[in-house]
């Protein structure tokens, strides 16, 4: 029903306005009031602000963030982060909205616009908006922000393509200097740019100094963890480089009109609902009786995720953010009463100021809250949620709710006719998100207690991230005791274990009466999972047993801190960091790198400006970091264009019987609905008929039109006027299913049913080979074997940007203009003449840029153009969509998940004899790539080492998944993950330390792999050789095992570990490039070419090549898109390859042109570029060239074991060092050092960004990403970054040094350089192997527990190692009766 069908007409309801009134960007703003539940960010963007970007809609990315500035009489102006995907935008009335174009442009970039683009910290640039104004906000807040308070500004952003270290070099140029707390290898929290001179000897950059000015690449004072002589005090503070200045005259002013106290007033009524701002809590309260149901929001941070995706309405909404009345707090003699309505970011400044003014003992409870406080979501969520909101969301993993109910907080609430009264917390929660709060209530305030002597309180929360992250469990517990150490009351409050925050009663009662001793706890945990919180396998939420344990360790750390507290003797020296966090140091590195020579200008003694081998900045880093860059959808709105929703199925393996649209089309404003109908030429008969798409097989639906294969495949669209029609209208349509099949989702379960795609591969050599061919050593040389399993997750994409298009009909000839954030655009143009039954010469594909591929856009955005382009030839309107992050990560596929079922033969030294695997993939429900993917994770399977003998098979595991894609690494991570498990498995069998075992099987220049393809130029004996001796491998190693003797709960790992990428398309015809280039008579210069930009510098590298050939700085030089209509049949922009064959297709161009002006230079060599092209353009000479490249020699026959597969191959290795918590499953890595084999770079800066994050996207992989799937039906549970969780600022390494090969060429690309988007990705599974490195330090220590039939030392441990796995795997006691889980049916979720 509509809000004013409902409307009061009171006289004390609020003053009425019918225009919104703000400031934006510090201009004056007016407009109508938006819809209620419309959020900030769909208000700025279609009012033009585009700067602001949607990256998931849920707060959990920070891609929308925006500044919100409000005045109040008690606090003055304050400056907030928000997230505008969730704000209101009814709440920005009365405040000034900052966006990250309004505080600087390209041209006159603000200080931290400008800092984060020169240090190179933007590459796809869709975070960047979000990351440049949390780093805006914080300097308007504090002028002189520490280290650590600008790292953790950052906590609510997140990037996919950087590895953040560059972007955190950047913000830490705001930072005040600091003497403590920093830890690099150079003596600083910074980062070190060390170049490598024409005699080789290595120099540091003046420009990028270390800040303590040690000037050393290895810090004589370091420590095994890394620390250097400003963590350990010894640095003088006089020593330190003074941070930057920041020019404040760049600095938006807070508007004079807007303080003002803030006012009441409502929006509305109008058919989008009603908006109420009250100030008066009598104001809140009577709005609240006549509208018993409308929500309470202060900063949407609950009830946006519930409108945006469970489809919620709330047709009244009251802002209660500013009632005064609910906002402050209170002290009294017992304790605190704090305001319901308090921001938790002012929630924890007050408990900071508590705590320093009360006694310690009477603060137990407040430092309880917050220690939660502190890993409480990001900065944008804790500015704007409410202490009362998390209460009354009754969330049974809140993490502030176990707090109050374990110390005894009490509630106030009251409504307008019923009064006030108290709520004991403990009595508050009775069921799943139910609570005792009436539908009228108000939550008014939270009374805190101080806490007695006696009395200790301390609190838990474990989450799969550190940092901005739900948790999984949390907990906090207090004990009082009497004055012999008697226990007189203790609680044990847990979130996680229940459907709702409740006390383990039973535990509780148990130990009453008895002495705080040790032992005084042994036989509680088994009280709390038997009696307390029993949980089964099919328990929500699945890990149960994680979940147990967690429960154990968080009993066993109170204890620690009690006994600790009632004498600091009981807590042995061993177990001390037990009651630490593993804390980190600020994150920074060195990068290593030969010093490129420049060229000369021809007319100029001067380097030519971004000659090939400079680090200049991505050409488009400035206008990244001013909003200026334009992605897909900030293409402005078209004339007629219409929106798509998608009608996707709920079915994973059925019949579709119908499908009804007549509620949807009956909705104004609906255009139409699309199927596989209004395909021309549909015949559903017809094997071959247009519906029917896939790059290889060619066997998947763009409509599923009979049957759907998975949840989440599309069926049809909604077109409508706008986005919010068309997505409301697409779920009123009605799809009825027969035939209902069970679903197979898992390799294993695709083993069992037989299920698989009809591709089979083989590779056979040695003595496995019939032929035997290279059967040089014998198989009965193998003196051992072992035999094992290997098991690998898939890992979603996550790319900032999600899948988007828009198409645009033409008026005459069937023209038609596809603009798609693809990183393929000749298949999208190919595919959309198919299904249209157009020639292709009609369609033109346009891509300006990506927000991040990483291969997910190779294929599966061809799907949506094309569905787009359906919709758009019949209803001849533009049509555009962008993905939900939901819908993406639904639809789009995954990393392939992978199993390797190896036996290993091998010598008593550690020689590799033999491999005989069998590799399967989860291809999911259609070929898709998987065929490509798998051949490469075969050829991959050896890494680094010959082995003289192998059998390798691979198959593709048929599901009722999304069809899994092309990944960064294109199964070559996956097949050389499965090498070093069983490498590592042959060590441990062996006793041996798997370093040496890598070491003595490497591969030389001239051997051959398990592929037959000869290696030349193999550096890698030389790759481990250098950074066994830069990582100090060897002595960390001895300084590492004797640490782990000394702590029972906190180990330490270290690993070394290689890789080798082979480069080139596997399918050989796609292995070539073409390029255009104009010059144009001004002796400006335009080029293109047929790779996308996605972040990885591509253009910027081609702008760089062309400038040099033709010897023009590079500002001459430009490069607007990529387009089917200028360069044709382009591969797509994969492989690693790009700037291989893209750049010597732009070579080939230029160089044409520079023959023929050869002339004119031979003439006159002191004529400038301009007056040559001048001269030539009156010849008539030709200024316009295309250019193509193959690669040569290329031709690989699977048949036969023959042929070349690859052009080369990138060698690297990296060292990791890590510290695990094996109460807690929490791991940090110390340090990671990367040796890279790159040839001569054509751009170190984008090279190093390429190999940091490819090494934190790999180091994600193995340890922190895990898609989970329903085993029951597929439906995928991680399907947002709320339950899905990339590496953050605050997990990658603290101490991250790149170092580049020196005096190393490769003949086989452009300008001597090697691939490097893909090469290092692997390189951040070193993580996982140290990780396991530690546990076994953890394994040791309890003896006993190794698994039946294995020798000592060995263990299988599946990648990736999340919390969950490390604990499990660190066995023990607690870990054995943590494992008892009562089996009862099918887990909660699976890893497919």
């Amino acid at each position: 029903m509509p809000a004013s069908a409902v409307l009061p007409h009171d006289p004390l309801l609020l003053p009425h306005r019918t225009r919104l009134n703000c400031y934006i960007n510090g201009r004056k703003f007016q407009s109508p009031p938006p819809d209620p539940q419309e959020s900030l960010l769909v208000f700025l963007r279609r009012n033009g602000y585009t700067g602001i970007k949607l990256g998931c809609g849920e707060g959990g990315c920070g891609s929308c963030t925006v500044m919100v500035s409000s005045y109040s009489e008690e606090h003055g102006v304050t400056h907030s982060s928000v997230n505008g995907c969730l704000a209101p935008a009814c709440a920005i009335e009365g405040k000034h909205v900052v966006t990250v174009e309004g505080i600087g442009s390209s041209k006159n970039p603000h200080p931290t616009q400008e800092a984060i683009a020169l240090s190179h910290g933007s590459q796809c640039g869709f975070c960047t908006p979000g990351i440049v104004m949390s780093l805006y906000t914080l300097t308007q807040n504090n002028k002189a922000p520490t280290g650590h308070e600008i790292e953790e500004a950052f906590d609510g952003n997140l990037c996919r393509c950087t590895g953040y270290r560059p972007i955190l070099d950047g913000a830490q140029e705001f930072a005040v200097p600091v003497s403590r707390s920093h830890r690099c290898g150079g003596g600083c929290g910074g980062s070190h740019v060390i170049k490598a001179n024409a005699d080789g000897e290595e120099e540091e950059d003046e420009k990028e100094d270390c800040p303590v000015g040690c000037g050393k690449v290895e810090c004589g004072e370091k420590k095994a963890n890394g620390t250097c002589s400003v963590a350990n005090g010894t640095a003088d503070m006089e020593d330190l480089k003074p941070c930057r200045t920041i020019d404040n005259s760049k600095d938006l002013p807070f508007p004079p009109s807007l303080k003002v106290a803030p006012q009441s007033f409502m929006f509305g009524p109008s058919e989008e609902g009603t908006w109420y701002h009250p100030t008066a809590l009598k104001e809140l309260q009577i709005i609240k009786d006549a509208f018993p149901a409308a929500k309470i929001v202060t900063g949407n941070t609950e009830i946006g995720i519930e409108v945006r995706m469970k489809g919620f309405d709330f047709p009244v909404m009251i802002n209660a953010s500013d009632v005064k009345e609910i906002i402050g707090f209170e002290a009294t003699e017992d304790g605190i009463w704090v305001g319901a309505g308090m921001s938790l970011t002012r929630f924890q400044e007050s408990l900071t100021s508590f705590i320093e003014k009360y006694d310690p003992h009477m603060t137990e409870n407040m430092k309880a809250l917050l220690a939660n406080l502190k890993y409480f979501a990001g900065p944008q969520i804790r500015n704007v949620a409410s202490i009362g909101g998390n209460i009354v969301t009754a969330s049974a993993i809140s993490d502030l709710n176990p707090v109050f109910v374990t110390i005894k907080a009490v509630l106030k609430v009251s409504s307008l006719k019923g009064g006030s009264r108290t709520i004991d917390m403990r009595e508050f929660f009775t069921g799943y998100r139910r609570t005792l709060l009436k539908v009228d209530e108000i939550l008014e305030s939270i009374f805190v207690p101080f806490t007695k002597r006696g009395e200790y309180t301390l609190a838990f929360k474990q989450a799969k991230r550190k940092h901005d992250d739900i948790a999984i469990v949390n907990a906090c517990m207090r004990v009082v005791l009497d004055s012999n150490d008697v226990v007189e009351d203790v609680v044990f409050v847990y979130g996680g274990l229940s459907p709702f925050t409740r006390n383990a009663v039973e535990a509780s009662k148990s130990i009453i009466g008895r002495k705080w001793e040790r032992g005084v706890l042994d036989d509680v945990g088994e009280i709390v999972l038997a009696k307390d919180f029993v949980l089964t396998a099919t328990t929500p939420g699945g890990q149960p047993a994680y979940r147990r344990q967690l429960a154990l360790s968080f009993l066993r750390k109170f204890f620690l801190y009690v006994a600790g507290k009632l004498d600091p003797k009981e807590v042995r020296a061993e177990e001390k960091l037990a009651l630490e966090e593993i804390e980190r140091g600020l994150a920074g590195g060195i990068q290593i790198y030969e010093k490129g020579n420049g060229q000369l200008l021809p007319d100029a003694e001067k380097v030519l400006e971004g000659a090939v081998g400079t680090s200049i900045p991505h050409l488009a880093a400035l206008k990244q970091v001013t909003g200026e860059a334009v992605y897909l959808d900030d293409i402005p709105t078209l004339q007629n264009e219409c929106y798509a929703g998608l009608v996707l199925s709920s079915e994973a393996n059925a019949a579709i019987e119908s499908v009804d649209p007549a509620e949807a089309l009956a909705m104004d404003d609906v255009v139409g609905y699309i199927s596989a109908e209004d395909i021309p030429n549909y015949d559903p008969k017809d094997p071959h008929n247009p519906n029917i798409i896939g790059p290889i097989l060619h066997d998947e639906e763009l409509f599923a039109a009979t049957r759907v294969f998975f949840i989440g495949q599309m069926i049809g669209l909604v077109i409508a006027k706008s986005e919010a029609v068309a997505r409301k209208a697409a779920k009123t349509v009605k799809v009825t299913y027969s035939d209902k099949q069970p679903a197979i989702v898992t390799i294993e379960d695709a083993m069992e049913k037989k299920s698989f795609l009809p591709i089979d591969r083989k590779i056979q050599t040695g003595f496995f080979d019939p032929a035997r061919r290279e059967a040089t050593v014998p198989l009965s040389n193998a003196t051992h074997h072992v035999k094992g399993t290997a098991r690998l997750s898939a890992q979603e994409h996550f790319y900032l940007e999600t899948q988007c298009s828009l198409v645009v009909p033409g008026k005459e000839d069937n023209e038609m203009e596809i603009f798609a954030s693809t990183q393929n655009p000749t298949e999208t143009q190919v595919y959309a003449a198919k299904v249209l039954g157009i020639p292709a010469n009609r369609i033109n594909c346009r891509v300006k840029r990506l927000g991040g591929g990483f291969g997910g856009k190779e294929t599966r955005s061809v799907n949506l153009a094309c569905a787009l382009a359906v919709a758009a030839h019949k209803l001849r309107v533009p049509v555009r969509c962008m993905y939900t992050r939901e819908e993406d990560m639904i639809l789009t596929g995954q990393r392939h998940p992978f199993r390797g079922d190896y036996d290993v033969g091998f010598t008593d030294e550690g020689k590799l004899v033999s491999l005989e695997i069998d590799i399967i993939s989860n291809g999911g429900f259609s070929a898709d790539l998987s065929s490509s993917v798998l051949e490469r994770g075969m050829t991959h399977v050896d890494n680094t080492y010959k082995i003289p003998n192998v059998h390798v098979t691979g198959k593709i595991a048929k599901t009722n998944l999304a069809s899994n894609t092309a990944f960064r690494g294109f199964g070559g991570p996956q097949g050389m993950m499965i090498a070093e498990q069983y490498i590592t498995h042959v060590a441990e069998y062996l006793g041996k330390d798997v370093e040496e075992i890598r070491r003595i099987n490497l591969y030389k220049t001239g051997e051959i792999t398990h592929f037959r393809q000869p290696l030349a130029d193999v550096f890698l004996e030389r790759v481990w050789d250098e950074l066994m001796i830069s990582s100090d491998f060897k002595r960390r190693k001895e300084e590492i095992d004797a640490w782990n003797k000394l702590h029972t709960y906190r180990k330490r790992g270290i690993s070394l570990m290689p890789t080798k990428f082979g480069l080139a398309f596997t399918a050989r015809f796609l292995n070539q490039a073409g390029a255009l280039v104009h010059v144009y008579t001004d002796g400006s210069v335009l080029i293109t070419h047929g790779g996308t930009e996605m972040g990885q510098g591509l253009h910027t590298k081609m702008v760089q090549i062309a400038a040099q050939a033709l010897g023009v700085p590079v500002h001459k030089v430009h490069l607007s898109e990529t387009q089917t209509s200028t360069v044709p049949n382009t591969s797509a922009t994969a492989a690693s390859v790009s700037s291989d064959l893209n750049g010597m297709a732009v070579l080939n161009a230029c160089e044409k042109i520079v023959k023929r002006l050869e002339v004119y230079r031979n003439e006159t060599p002191k004529l400038s570029w301009e007056e040559m092209i001048t001269r030539a353009y009156f010849d008539r000479v030709g200024l316009s060239a295309t250019g193509f490249y193959r690669t040569p020699d290329l031709g690989y026959d699977w048949a036969t074991n023959d042929g070349m597969m690859y052009s080369y191959f990138t060698y690297g290795a990296a060292c990791a060092e890590v510290e695990i918590d094996t109460l807690t499953g929490d791991h940090t890595c110390l340090r990671a050092d990367i040796v890279m084999d790159i040839g001569k770079s054509i751009n170190p800066a984008i090279d190093i960004g390429q190999i940091e994050g490819a090494f934190v996207q790999g180091m994600g992989w193995s340890t922190l990403e895990e898609p989970l799937v329903s085993p029951h039906n597929g439906f995928v549970i991680t399907r947002g970054p709320g339950s899905y969780k990339i590496p953050a600022f605050r997990d990658i390494p603290v101490d991250f040094r790149v170092r580049f090969l020196d005096n190393v060429r490769n003949k086989r690309a452009i300008h001597s350089s090697k691939a490097v988007g893909e090469p290092p990705l692997f390189l951040g599974a070193v993580v996982f192997f140290a990780i396991r490195d530690a546990v076994k330090s953890a394994r040791r220590q309890h003896k006993g527990t190794l698994e039946s039939g294995e020798r000592e030392g060995w263990f299988r441990m599946d990648s990736p190692a999340t919390g969950e796995r490390i604990l499990a795997a660190c066995a023990g006691k607690d870990g054995e009766l943590a494992a008892q889980v009562v089996d009862d049916g099918k887990p909660w979720s699976v890893c497919a």
